[in-house]
């Protein structure tokens, strides 16, 4: 494990005894044995006798880590960080947990530490890369996972995601959008090149297809990935995202409970399905589906929005009123969001604050409007769309 720190010395160096060394040294062998809860248990122990040990708690942080623990690692590494912030492997894990919890902002900040300590190492740029990819900020994704790709050319976790990013990017219509389009296929035949069988070839190609408005085409390319792959986290849900654009809300259901028990499913899929069941007015199942994605993402406004509408559903308009401010302060600050929020203090009887809340759905139309405006005025310049 790269990521391993040796106690054994640094205890020596201290002028411990004899048998703490040893005790470490035990501790070092049983994380890279994977003997993780062993390994756990005495670094528990360690820290415990050298609270003011910083690298103690990397390793104890990683011990959770491998245990998808991630909670318990993200404390531990922060609490090693405040001892020693140039520890660059806990500022990678540190980042690489709070992805995994869904986290992606907090994620960015410290994985931008480790690339500062680390400018040549892949895991950081790729999972940076990532982060910033969930949050869908795909030019600045694509800068840092072409970094990676430097670092390491044949990786074809980065050059699926990098593809990725081109593809949203062309799907944006700008002035460059041909050689974005020309730079997913390069990049997809790069993969090709290296894995011809890899599952995120169908990934991609279904991709494709589905901003090219071909979605049966990208469904038979999932059909063939779950098949070919059936625990690659994401398959399931993207197919399941796809049925359900087609209304077809059965064969949506079977693959979003496949997602479900994948070990972790995809964090959106509560959402799906809590969505689906507030369509099929089943309020009461899609209340727990629901309640599971606001955890499943908490930096996301979105599954409040969603929650919002099922107590909606219920009367419950004191519950939705604070479910629907919940997800305008994580960002979900959209016309719709606000009149919904009008809509629970009209119910509530608080008219002031539906007025207010009204107010904020109409200028949010018209800053909205006025982007649209702005943005297809910029268009009309370009030679390239004349």
């Amino acid at each position: 494990m790269s990521a391993l720190i040796i106690l054994a010395a640094l205890l020596a160096s201290a002028g411990q005894a004899g048998t703490d060394s040893v005790s470490a040294d035990a501790a070092a062998a049983e994380l890279e044995a994977g003997r993780y809860p062993e390994a756990e248990r005495d670094y528990r122990r360690i820290v415990e006798a050298y609270p003011q040990m910083a690298e103690a708690y990397t390793n104890l942080g990683l011990c959770y880590f491998q245990q998808k623990e991630y909670s318990k690692a993200i404390t531990t590494f922060q609490r090693g960080l405040k001892l020693k912030p140039d520890m660059a492997s806990a500022w990678l894990f540190l980042g690489i947990s709070l992805f995994d919890v869904n986290k992606p902002l907090e994620a960015i900040s410290a994985l931008r530490r480790y690339t500062s300590l680390k400018r040549d190492d892949v895991q950081g740029y790729t999972y940076l890369g990532m982060s910033l990819l969930s949050l869908n900020r795909y030019q600045d994704a694509a800068q840092e996972l072409s970094h990676a790709r430097k670092i390491d050319p044949r990786n074809t976790e980065v050059l699926y995601h990098l593809a990725e990013c081109y593809l949203h990017l062309a799907q944006a219509k700008g002035a460059s959008e041909k050689e974005l389009e020309a730079a997913f296929q390069r990049t997809v035949g790069e993969i090709a090149d290296i894995d011809a069988n890899s599952v995120r070839l169908h990934q991609l190609k279904a991709g494709f297809y589905e901003a090219d408005n071909n979605s049966d085409k990208a469904i038979q390319e999932l059909e063939a990935a779950v098949q070919d792959r059936p625990k690659v986290q994401g398959l399931y849900y993207t197919l399941g995202c796809l049925y359900l654009q087609k209304y077809r809300y059965d064969e949506a259901l079977a693959q979003f409970n496949a997602e479900l028990k994948l070990d972790p499913p995809y964090p959106r899929t509560y959402l799906q399905l809590g969505h689906i069941y507030t369509q099929q007015h089943q309020p009461e199942t899609a209340l727990n589906f629901l309640e599971r994605a606001t955890q499943a993402e908490p930096e996301n406004g979105v599954p409040w929005v969603e929650l919002g509408r099922v107590y909606l559903q219920m009367d419950q308009n004191d519950k939705a009123a604070a479910a629907f401010q919940r997800g305008i302060n994580l960002g979900d600050k959209t016309s719709s969001t606000y009149l919904l929020l009008s809509q629970a203090y009209r119910k509530m009887g608080k008219l002031n604050l539906a007025q207010q809340a009204a107010q904020k759905s109409e200028e949010a139309t018209h800053e909205r409007s006025g982007k649209i405006l702005k943005q297809v005025g910029e268009a009309s310049e370009k030679p390239d769309s004349k």
